[in-house]
């Protein structure tokens, strides 16, 4: 009796060893993940398409269904005052803002992706972090003290994404940048987040505000050793959209065999001034799987980029039907490559 009894225990410490681990081996695989430089949920590989949106000023986006869309890139313009949690305040602006916990339940209701990003550190234009050297701005301690805040905030919720910086340095490097700059930058900024056990993905702009992806393919490969869940942004605006296809395809190829996990984080037919026409890079991206998000999720016509009229249709005023276009993008089936 004594030996059935240990024998029957240890069958059952076996049996429970061996579930704790498929268990832990199956959690381990949950949610979103870059694995082999790909986006995946469950360890399936995906496209995303989404846009970028204001919910800071107004949360909730049910109405992103109707376009398929997956995911909310959200500008957060005042950084320092916009609150964790908490119902909406009035800025020192006067602005009402909501707080990002808020934004991304009411994302998470629709099954859109949060991904959060800092676009400036006060609401002020003067503030903008486009177009900055990170560590030049006299808000760099104050705003690493709030990217810690925020990594540890969303540190278990797995569809919340993370970017340490929108469009970082001036678009001719006018300002001294070096693309050691951008590595020391984009470290300390990852360093920060993983610090407080947030293994969410965390996503690195370019360079020239976010349109350069020659940093990639020069340092990319020194930035990822070591580090899980990156995924790199570019901005596809006259530095893409102003090539010929079969360069934007080379471009495109060799990030890709430089196995670099990127996403399009803005793209749009109008930035500085020359009218452009995303279609024939839309059409590129969607057949190599990568996915991307537009500027701007915005009910207003007299705005080129602007997705949506003042009525919610697809806003095709002198902006190379760019309503259509992208909405006609987003309703495809999507299409991740193996």
């Amino acid at each position: 009796m004594y030996r059935y009894f240990i024998l029957k225990s240890f069958v059952l410490l076996f049996f429970f060893g061996s579930c704790q681990k498929e268990e832990s081996e199956s959690n381990s695989n949950l949610g979103y993940q870059i694995t082999n430089a790909k986006i995946t949920y469950n360890s399936k590989n995906i496209q995303l398409i989404g846009a970028n949106t204001f919910h800071v000023f107004s949360a909730g986006s049910a109405d992103m269904n109707s376009w398929n869309l997956d995911i909310a890139r959200e500008f957060i313009g005042n950084t320092k005052e916009t609150s964790l949690s908490g119902p909406p305040i009035q800025d020192s602006n006067g602005k009402y803002i909501y707080s990002l916990q808020n934004i991304v339940d009411e994302n998470r209701k629709q099954n859109k992706i949060s991904w959060i990003c800092a676009f400036g550190w006060d609401g002020n234009s003067a503030t903008l972090f486009t177009g900055k050297s990170p560590k030049n701005t006299y808000w760099w301690e104050e705003y690493k003290s709030k990217l810690r805040l925020w990594a540890l905030h969303f540190k278990d919720q797995n569809d919340v994404w993370i970017e340490v910086w929108n469009e970082p340095y001036r678009y001719d490097r006018a300002d001294g940048y070096t693309d050691a700059i951008w590595l020391q930058n984009m470290n300390e900024l990852t360093t920060i987040i993983r610090g407080t056990g947030n293994n969410n993905i965390v996503i690195i702009p370019c360079a020239e505000q976010g349109q350069d992806e020659s940093v990639l393919l020069n340092k990319g490969k020194e930035f990822l050793e070591g580090k899980s869940n990156i995924l790199f942004d570019i901005h596809a605006y006259e530095k893409w959209l102003l090539d010929s296809p079969s360069k934007i395809n080379n471009r495109l190829n060799a990030l890709n065999q430089n196995k670099l996990p990127i996403i399009i984080g803005e793209t749009a037919p109008m930035n500085a001034g020359v009218l452009m026409n995303p279609d024939p890079f839309l059409n590129l991206i969607y057949d190599k799987g990568i996915s991307v998000c537009a500027w701007v999720w915005k009910k207003d016509e007299s705005d080129q980029d602007a997705l949506m009229t003042r009525d919610g249709l697809p806003n095709n005023n002198n902006n190379n039907n760019w309503g259509t276009t992208y909405k006609n993008l987003a309703l495809k089936a999507r299409n991740p490559q193996p």
